[in-house]
């Protein structure tokens, strides 16, 4: 209840509103945030302002039947700090050596290297795989989407993260 409230009262354009969103989401979108740019608390604080000013500005592109709000807000910040961490690498203020040793072994795939990356995956496995690990989709959401179990979708997750990793190994023995 609370929830629709606070994207009513945003959908309203009201700050209250946003100050309330803030404090009852911004702990979520910070800890999103965190797992991709734990380097520089400057970047992390910047990023956590446009999270939220993305959020302020796309809150009528929230859809519900999609994802949790909670969830689309942590997808938001996420998003926000992958971009700012490839504008980072892209302009060289950050070594990527000194990066890769904080990114989990999931982000580590967003960096330039999606779509080939996910090449040898079929095509409903590479849409199952965006919307899991960059549009921030639940298994929940997406065993409903492709009426599927939500063990049916773990395995299928955990067949497609072999596959790559096997891909992976083997282009580096080349």
């Amino acid at each position: 209840m609370r929830e629709e409230k606070i994207i009513k009262g945003m959908k309203k354009r009201n700050e209250k509103a946003l100050t309330i969103f803030i404090d009852t989401y911004g702990p979520v979108m910070k800890a999103s945030i965190y797992k991709v740019l734990t380097f520089n608390e400057n970047i992390r604080m910047e990023v956590l302002n446009d999270s939220i000013l993305a959020v302020w500005d796309n809150i009528d592109s929230f859809d519900p039947k999609r994802s949790s709000f909670k969830n689309w807000c942590a997808g938001v910040a996420r998003y926000k700090a992958i971009d700012a961490l490839r504008k980072e690498i892209r302009h060289k203020s950050v070594d990527f050596d000194e990066v890769e040793n904080y990114l989990e072994d999931e982000d580590e795939i967003y960096l330039d290297e999606t779509d080939e990356i996910l090449k040898v995956l079929d095509e409903k496995d590479r849409e199952i795989f965006r919307k899991l690990f960059i549009e921030g989709y639940s298994y929940d959401d997406l065993a409903k989407i492709y009426d599927i179990s939500k063990a049916g979708l773990y395995n299928r997750v955990s067949r497609g993260k072999k596959k790559i990793r096997k891909e992976i190994r083997d282009e580096k023995c080349l």
